[in-house]
């Protein structure tokens, strides 16, 4: 994410309220006190590099799930080319070893023979931008069956994925050195992996290591209520996958409902994540929203343009002041964004009102 100014704190608030006594005590009584401007200023990531593992259930309830996400790969490459992102995307699945007793349910020796070892990619493969027919790939790599395990260990798998001996052995050259590193959850089940969800984000982030914990985030689209969920879908074994929730929440990734109709807004929103671009700039403190001025590269954009607009947003359960831009406005990667404005109550409430 971009740099963000963090909130004033008690004792900067402190300190200006002790600068504004100390110059209302030098001032005579006609002299005015006048409050200072609002200048923030963010740059929008350069992503460059991201490497995109997604891990996609294949437990026998999945079939209808994975036929949607394969029909969305221009939805999910959407901010990848906008951002100009050098992505590689594979796929692994929630088995980690071949089940029993599946032959003759639906599932044949191929079927079975085709589950790759836990923590491999499917095909040994990954999509790049130059990758002839991505989407045919994608489609082919997403479609992974449902002939796998029904004790499902996605988080177990992606740490398979990215840690030896399977990054320099099957999967070698998938994970790069510099590459920001983007997990995707995709299941309608609990995750069933041995170990406490904080340890494996903390084996994720020494992946990339914890001197740059801001290069890992992982997304989930699970479960998150059965009440979201049709009788089918439950009756299927669809159940909130919150460890996935978890493992999102704690990383900046976002949480999709997997039973909703439609995926095409749901992966816009993964694309948007996993290619570290943004639409939501925090400002650092309350502004009379009748003086905002927005500048990219030096040039204002009036908020009249129906680039920006601004709002209050959650930012990890704060509600703060932003600036939102439209997502086919987005600033370009590097590009310099300013923000000027006088204090005022940060009311959006008549924004941009003559």
């Amino acid at each position: 994410m971009p740099f963000v100014p963090p909130p004033l704190r008690r004792g900067a608030a402190a300190l200006r309220l002790a600068t504004v006594g100390l110059i209302g005590a030098a001032c005579t009584p006609d002299q005015s006190i006048f409050k200072l401007e609002g200048d923030d200023v963010f740059f929008q990531n350069d992503a460059g590099e991201v490497d995109v593992l997604l891990v996609v259930d294949n437990s026998g309830s999945m079939q209808p799930y994975q036929q949607l996400l394969s029909q969305n790969f221009n939805e999910f490459l959407t901010y990848f080319i906008e951002g100009n992102v050098d992505y590689h995307i594979g796929v692994v699945t929630t088995t980690i070893e071949r089940p029993e007793g599946f032959l003759g349910a639906g599932c044949t020796e191929d079927d079975m023979d085709a589950i790759p070892d836990g923590g491999q990619l499917v095909r040994t493969a990954w999509i790049t931008p130059s990758t002839d027919d991505g989407d045919a790939l994608f489609q082919e790599l997403v479609s992974v069956g449902t002939c796998g395990a029904g004790y499902e260990m996605g988080i177990e798998s992606a740490y398979r994925a990215v840690t030896d001996p399977m990054v320099s052995g099957d999967n070698e050259g998938f994970l790069r050195e510099d590459a920001y590193l983007s997990i995707i959850f995709v299941s309608d089940e609990e995750d069933s992996s041995p170990q406490p969800v904080n340890d494996y984000i903390n084996a994720f982030r020494d992946v990339k290591g914890q001197r740059a914990r801001d290069v890992f985030n992982a997304s989930s689209l699970v479960v998150t209520s059965l009440d979201d969920c049709s009788r089918q879908q439950v009756e299927s074994g669809a159940n909130p996958g919150t460890r996935y929730v978890d493992v999102a929440e704690q990383t900046g990734g976002v949480v999709g409902n997997i039973c909703a109709d439609d995926f095409g807004v749901i992966v816009e929103e993964l694309s948007l994540t996993s290619s570290r671009l943004t639409d939501t700039f925090f400002l650092n403190d309350e502004p009379d929203p009748s003086t905002i001025e927005v500048g990219v590269e030096e040039e204002v954009v009036p908020c009249d343009a129906g680039v920006w607009t601004f709002t209050r947003a959650d930012d990890e359960g704060v509600e703060r002041p932003a600036i939102v831009f439209d997502r086919g406005s987005l600033p370009p990667p590097n590009s310099k964004i300013t923000i000027q404005y006088s204090f005022g109550g940060g009311d959006p409430a008549g924004f941009c009102e003559g």
